[in-house]
C-alpha cells in the first residue's frame, strides 16, 4: 500500500508539472505569433502544426505502449519534451515558431498515453489523475499571467518538464499484458466511433474557440495578468470536479459535458466585457471535466488495447485542435470573434445529438 501511494503521487506530480509546462507558455502563442508578424490565418496555422505532430505522436506511442513497457515510453517522452519547449526560445519569426511548435508537440503526444494507462494498471482513479492536470493548468496560467514575458516561459516550461523527467526515473516498471497488435488496426477506433467522433466535433468547436481567446479577452480590454487570471478559473475547477466523477454513469457525464459546454460558449458570445467571460469559464469547466473524464473511462472499460484507445482519444484532441485552429483563424480573419463563439455552440450541440444517435455498448468488448 505504502508502495502505491508513493507510486501515484509521483505520477500525479508528473501530470502536474507537465501539464503546468504546456500551459505557461501555449497561453500566449498567439500573442507572441502575432508580435512577430503573424496574421491571424498564420496564428491558426501554427496551432495546427502543433496539433497535428501531437496527432501523430499520440497514435503511434499509444499503439506502442500497448505493446512494450511503459516506463521507457515516459521517460523518453518528458525528456525530449524539456528540450523542445526550451528550443522555443530561438523560434524568430514565423516559420520557425511554427516549426518549433510542432517539434514540441510531437514529443507531448509520446507519454500521456502510457501514463494514463499506468494509473489505470494501478487500479487508481483516472477522474483523481486527469484533475491533476487540471490544477497543472491552472498553475501554468497563473505564471503566465505574472511572468508574462514569453521567452522566460519558455525556459520555466523546459525546467519543469526536466523535473517531471526527474520524478519518473523513480517510477517502477508495472505487470500488464504486452497485446500483439498491429500498428494499422483500426478496430478500437471503429468500435468507439460514437465517442471519437463526437469529442472530434465538440473540440473543433472549443479548439476554434482557444486560438483566438486571448485575442478575444485583449479585444475587451483584459491586461495579461487578467487572461492569467481569467484562463485559471477553468483548470482551478476542473481539478475539484473532476476528483468527484467516480460514482457517475460514463455515459451521461459524456451527455452533460456536451450541454454545459454549449452553454458556456454562449456565454463567450454575449460577454460585453472580458469580466462576463468568468460564467462562461465555470460552465465549461464542468462541460470539459465531465466530457474528459466520462469518456477516458469509458474507453478504458470497453477496450482490450487500453493505451491504444487512450491515444486515439489524444489523437482525436489533437485532430480537432488542427481543424478547430484553422476555423478560428478563418473566422476571426473574415468574420469575427463572436461568431466564432457561435460556431462552438453549434459543435457542442451536434456532438451531443450525434453520441446519443451512435453510442451502441453492444458493439463493444467488455474487459
Amino acid at each position: 500500500m505504502v508502495f502505491a501511494h508513493c507510486t501515484i503521487m509521483k505520477v500525479n506530480t508528473i501530470q502536474f508539472l507537465a501539464n503546468a509546462s504546456h500551459m505557461m507558455s501555449n497561453v500566449f502563442i498567439p500573442i507572441f505569433a502575432r508580435s512577430l508578424g503573424a496574421s491571424f490565418f498564420e496564428v491558426g496555422l501554427i496551432a495546427a502544426f502543433f496539433s497535428f505532430a501531437t496527432f501523430v505522436s499520440s497514435f503511434i506511442f499509444g499503439k506502442a505502449a500497448d505493446i512494450n513497457r511503459l516506463r521507457p515510453i515516459v521517460l523518453v517522452g518528458l525528456l525530449t519534451s524539456a528540450l523542445a519547449f526550451f528550443l522555443q526560445i530561438f523560434a524568430s519569426d514565423t516559420l520557425t515558431l511554427a516549426a518549433a511548435r510542432a517539434l514540441v508537440g510531437f514529443c507531448m503526444g509520446t507519454y500521456p498515453a502510457a501514463l494514463t494507462v499506468y494509473v489505470y494498471y494501478q487500479k487508481e482513479s483516472i477522474g483523481k489523475f486527469s484533475s491533476f492536470g487540471s490544477l497543472g493548468w491552472m498553475a501554468g496560467f497563473l505564471v503566465a499571467g505574472f511572468v508574462g514575458e514569453i521567452k522566460y516561459l519558455f525556459i520555466l516550461s523546459s525546467l519543469f518538464y526536466f523535473i517531471s523527467f526527474l520524478a519518473a526515473l523513480r517510477l517502477k516498471d508495472i505487470e500488464k499484458p504486452s497485446l500483439k497488435v498491429s500498428y494499422f488496426s483500426l478496430e478500437t477506433f471503429r468500435k468507439n466511433i460514437a465517442t471519437y467522433l463526437s469529442v472530434f466535433i465538440r473540440h473543433s468547436g472549443a479548439a476554434a474557440v482557444w486560438a483566438i481567446l486571448p485575442l478575444y479577452l485583449a479585444f475587451l480590454g483584459a491586461s495579461s495578468m487578467w487572461i492569467g487570471l481569467i484562463y485559471a478559473i477553468n483548470p482551478f475547477l476542473q481539478f475539484l470536479i473532476m476528483r468527484r466523477l467516480d460514482r457517475f454513469r460514463n455515459e451521461w457525464l459524456i451527455k452533460w459535458g456536451f450541454i454545459m459546454s454549449g452553454v458556456a460558449f454562449f456565454g463567450y458570445f454575449i460577454s460585453p466585457n472580458y469580466v462576463f467571460i468568468i460564467p462562461g469559464m465555470v460552465f465549461v469547466a464542468f462541460g470539459w471535466s465531465f466530457l474528459f473524464v466520462g469518456a477516458s473511462q469509458l474507453l478504458m472499460e470497453r477496450s482490450a488495447e487500453k493505451a491504444t484507445a487512450a491515444g486515439i482519444l489524444n489523437s482525436v484532441i489533437a485532430a480537432s485542435n488542427i481543424v478547430g485552429a484553422i476555423l478560428g483563424g478563418l473566422m476571426l480573419q473574415f468574420y469575427g470573434y463572436r461568431e466564432t463563439m457561435v460556431f462552438a455552440v453549434i459543435c457542442s450541440i451536434a456532438g451531443v445529438i450525434i453520441f446519443k444517435i451512435l453510442d451502441r455498448p453492444s458493439l463493444h468488448l467488455a474487459v
